[in-house]
C-alpha cells in the first residue's frame, strides 16, 4: 500500500490543486521567479494563442471560441488579475453567443436550489450567502459572474461535489459514498494514467497523510472532477433548443492537459467542442511560449506571480 508522507489531512486531501497554483516557474521548467506584482512591460497580462505562440486580446479569444460546447476556465484561485480576465472573458462569450449557462467548481450541487432561488430574484443575496457556503473570497473573485448570470438571466450551475463526501472518501474510498447524496452517478478513480501521475507528483513535492492511502486521496480529487462532469453533461443533456455554451471555472488543475474534469465529460458526451483556458503565473510575461504551457490550454493567460494564500472556508478546495 502507498500512504503519503505527514502533513496535515486538510491540505492533502483539499490541496491538491491549490499546490499546483502556487507560482511554478518560468513556465518551461526553470526555477520559480521572485514575486512581482506588475511585470516591466507595463501591462498586467498577456494572452497566447498555444497554437501559434503568438499573443491574442481576449476579444479575440472570445471570437475563437463562441461556437465551442463548453469553455473551461482553469485558474489560480486567488489570482486578482486572472479572475478579472475570467469575468471579462465570460461577459464577452455571452455578447456573442447569448446562450451560456455559467458553472462553478465553487459551489457545491447541495446549494443549487439557494443559488437558483438568488437567480431568480426569490432571495436577496445576505440570505443566499447565508444559505450557500461560498468560498472566503467570492465578493471579489466569483461575484461578477454570479451577477452577470443574475443580470442577464443565466443559468449557474453548481457543479462540484460537496465536500464532505470528498473527506469521506479519503477515510473509507470511493465505493461507500456512490450512493450518497449528491454523489456522481459513477467515478473513474483507478490510480493509472497521465492524470495520476501529475497527481501524486504534486502530492509528493509536498509530502502528504501518514497513514492514508494515496489512492484514496487520488478518489478524493477524481469523484469532484467526476461530479463536475457530470453537472456539465446533464445541463447540455437538458437543454431545450439549441444547445448553450457552457462556461466553467475550476483550478487549473482540474482541466489542463485536457485531464480531469475534461477528460470525464467527453467520457459521458462525446464529440463536444471543449476549449481550455490555462493560467500561468509569471514575471516576465513576453516570454516566448513554453511546450509546457502550450500542451495545457488551447489559450494561455500569464498573469502576475501573486503569493498565494490558502484561504479558510473553501479557497484552498480543489
Amino acid at each position: 500500500m502507498l500512504a503519503l508522507r505527514a502533513v496535515p489531512l486538510l491540505a492533502a486531501t483539499l490541496a491538491a490543486c491549490r499546490t499546483v497554483d502556487a507560482p511554478v516557474g518560468d513556465g518551461t521548467g526553470g526555477p520559480a521567479p521572485p514575486a512581482a506584482s506588475r511585470p516591466a512591460t507595463g501591462t498586467d497580462h498577456l494572452i497566447f494563442d498555444s497554437e501559434t505562440g503568438a499573443p491574442v486580446t481576449l476579444e479575440e479569444v472570445a471570437d475563437a471560441l463562441s461556437d465551442y460546447d463548453v469553455v473551461f476556465l482553469g485558474e489560480l484561485h486567488d489570482n486578482d488579475v486572472g479572475h478579472r480576465l475570467q469575468a471579462e472573458l465570460a461577459t464577452a462569450l455571452h455578447r456573442r453567443r447569448g446562450n451560456v449557462v455559467l458553472s462553478f467548481e465553487m459551489f457545491e450541487r447541495d446549494v443549487q436550489a439557494e443559488l437558483d432561488r438568488y437567480l431568480a430574484g426569490a432571495i436577496d443575496e445576505e440570505e443566499f450567502l447565508a444559505g450557500s457556503r461560498p468560498w472566503s473570497n467570492y465578493a471579489e473573485h466569483y461575484r461578477p459572474g454570479i451577477e452577470l448570470a443574475r443580470r442577464e438571466g443565466l443559468p449557474v450551475i453548481a457543479a462540484n461535489v460537496p465536500r464532505p463526501l470528498a473527506a469521506r472518501v479519503v477515510r473509507e474510498g470511493v465505493k461507500p459514498v456512490l450512493r450518497a447524496p449528491f454523489a456522481p452517478r459513477f467515478v473513474h478513480a483507478r490510480p493509472e494514467g497521465e492524470y495520476y501521475r501529475r497527481f501524486v507528483g504534486v502530492m509528493s513535492g509536498h509530502g502528504g497523510v501518514e497513514g492514508v492511502e494515496v489512492g484514496n486521496v487520488y478518489a478524493a480529487q477524481c469523484i469532484k472532477d467526476d461530479a463536475m462532469a457530470e453537472s456539465i453533461a446533464d445541463a447540455l443533456g437538458n437543454a431545450r433548443g439549441e444547445t448553450p455554451l457552457v462556461i466553467h471555472w475550476c483550478g487549473r488543475f482540474h482541466s489542463d492537459y485536457g485531464l480531469g474534469t475534461v477528460e470525464r465529460l467527453k467520457l459521458r458526451r462525446a464529440g463536444l467542442r471543449c476549449a481550455v483556458i490555462t493560467m500561468q503565473p509569471r514575471v516576465d510575461l513576453d516570454a516566448p511560449l513554453g511546450d509546457d504551457e502550450r500542451a495545457a490550454g488551447r489559450f494561455v493567460m500569464r498573469v502576475p506571480v501573486q503569493e498565494q494564500a490558502l484561504r479558510p472556508g473553501g479557497a484552498e478546495d480543489c
